[in-house]
């Protein structure tokens, strides 16, 4: 990567910085750059604003210079005028922000002091490794992006240290959402440090995924119907808790309470006893047992629900269902992929809701030295406002509970969404990891400007141009928040087979 001269700093106070820019050299917007300090220490800035100035741009300058057009605003001697707006008498000024600093050790810290003036600057090159090793992670994303152009520099986050802090991914309709979850899976396959749970809302990542070399040891689907590849999934009575009804659908407040006495009355045997029996032996059974008498529309209510995840999700008395080979195989460090398309939103958010449950109780329930001994979790879920949305209830579900409590039990979220405005605050503020694509609406980019951890303010003007597949990357530990060209998956995927030596059947 060869270095490109750029200009000299010409101002420089707390963070700001001002450069010329050097003649017939194009600096754009959101470009990074290094200012090369006086004592071997270096400045990364990233531009995010130009201005153009002359020794005529003073008040008499621009009137002398007015005073060379004719009467129609044209020009009477080009030469002239030439001369005046040409060489040294013109200059690009490039306004820019201090990202981070390069002590004279090699350290690579937050902003501490301010270059020198007229300190060289230049491109990025191979010798900036402090910056390369903190942007590249060992789950890799993309290639840093600096202004119009792409960097041969990788750009991934540490799952260690973003999974379990969270993330969320938002950008609108064909921002590019879907293929950077897909990226992001292939490089958990790629490490197998890490689980990967993917409730599938329209079953577009299987065909992508099970191209992997890996996807035979690494990847497990599933899906609620059958067919030619995965399991089919099925689910015990015992299983199925009062949250994972409510979750599903709306109820009354008598609704809701019924729901409860029922789980509290039956216990385990409670929805099977609700599909058995009729509404009016139902209601004497709670009245007889809690001197409460529900309305039989109610009980109807709480049957039809019950019924239809019955169907769906294929709830019956064996004891062998695929719960416990799905937490399983996510302790190991495996991609598991839920497939949701052809399930109404009932057994979708029900079965979200369950599955999520049981890996929160198992991994709540370990030692500090059982968790040790598997793998952290990640837990993509799809359209996410549907559960964490500004709702009263949002706060008694079980994925407000994962953002809330989760990182202590080694699990995180991973949050997709393309209207994070929905989304309620709490849930936002803890999003350590950010993934921000093409956002249309000035409220979203908002949103996200008020709930990121980094100061996003000044790449304003840059998100409202993202294009599809690239984003701004803002996580905890990074000291910036910084601009990627997300792999194509297709691009990503061939390199992988590249990579490994050996090619692995899928299944």
């Amino acid at each position: 990567m060869e270095t490109e001269y750029k200009g000299r700093l010409t101002y420089a106070k707390g963070t700001s910085i001002e450069f010329v820019v050097a003649p017939n050299q194009d600096v754009d917007f959101g470009d990074i750059l290094v200012v090369e300090g006086t004592n071997k220490d270096k400045f990364y800035i990233r531009a995010y604003d130009f201005k153009v100035k002359s020794r005529w741009s003073g008040l008499n300058g621009v009137g002398y210079l007015m005073s060379k057009l004719d009467e129609n605003g044209q020009v009477e001697n080009q030469e002239e005028l030439d001369f005046y707006m040409g060489g040294n008498h013109t200059v690009k000024i490039g306004l820019a922000e201090q990202l981070c600093y390069v002590n004279d050790k090699g350290q690579l810290l937050n902003p501490k002091t301010c270059p020198d003036f007229f300190c060289q600057i230049r491109t990025l090159n191979s010798e900036d490794t402090s910056l390369l090793s903190e942007i590249k992670g060992d789950l890799e994303i993309g290639y840093l992006k600096s202004g119009r152009g792409v960097l041969n520099m990788p750009v991934g986050i540490y799952g260690s240290k973003a999974i379990t802090e969270h993330i969320g991914i938002f950008g609108t309709t064909g921002s590019g959402k879907s293929n950077v979850v897909k990226v992001l899976a292939s490089s958990v396959i790629d490490s197998g440090n890490y689980g990967l749970l993917i409730f599938d809302v329209h079953n577009e990542y299987y065909k992508d995924l099970s191209s992997h070399p890996a996807s035979k040891d690494r990847l497990c689907v599933y899906h609620t119907d059958v067919k030619e590849y995965g399991k089919t999934i099925t689910v015990n009575f015992s299983e199925v808790g009062p949250e994972d009804i409510t979750a599903c659908a709306t109820f009354t407040e008598p609704q809701l309470d019924a729901i409860y006495k029922l789980s509290s009355v039956w216990q385990d045997d409670w929805m099977r006893y609700v599909l058995k029996y009729d509404a009016k032996d139902i209601i004497d059974e709670v009245a007889g047992c809690t001197g409460q008498k529900f309305h039989p529309r109610t009980i109807g209510k709480i049957k039809s629900i019950c019924w239809n995840l019955e169907q769906e999700l294929h709830v019956n008395e064996q004891e062998a269902t695929v719960v416990a080979d799905i937490i399983s195989q996510l302790e190991q460090g495996k991609v598991v992929l839920v497939e949701l398309k052809n399930v109404s939103a009932v057994g979708e958010q029900a079965l979200s809701t369950l599955l999520s449950k049981k890996l929160l109780t198992n991994y709540a329930s370990k030692t500090d030295l059982e968790r040790s001994l598997i793998k952290p979790v990640l837990i993509v879920l799809e359209e996410a406002h549907r559960f964490l949305g500004k709702k009263e209830n949002s706060s008694n579900n079980v994925f407000s509970r994962l953002v809330s409590e989760a990182r202590k039990f080694n699990l995180g979220m991973c949050i997709v969404d393309q209207q994070p405005r929905l989304l309620a605050d709490k849930v936002l503020s803890q999003l350590n990891t950010l993934f921000i694509l093409g956002l249309a609406s000035k409220a979203d980019r908002s949103k996200l400007e008020a709930m990121c951890r980094k100061d996003i303010l000044q790449q304003r003007n840059e998100i409202k141009n993202l294009d599809c597949g690239e984003m701004i990357v803002a996580t905890n530990y990074m000291r910036f928040a910084a601009p990627v060209k997300v792999h194509k998956f297709e691009d990503f995927l061939q390199q992988r087979e590249i990579d490994y030596t050996s090619p692995i059947s899928v299944v």
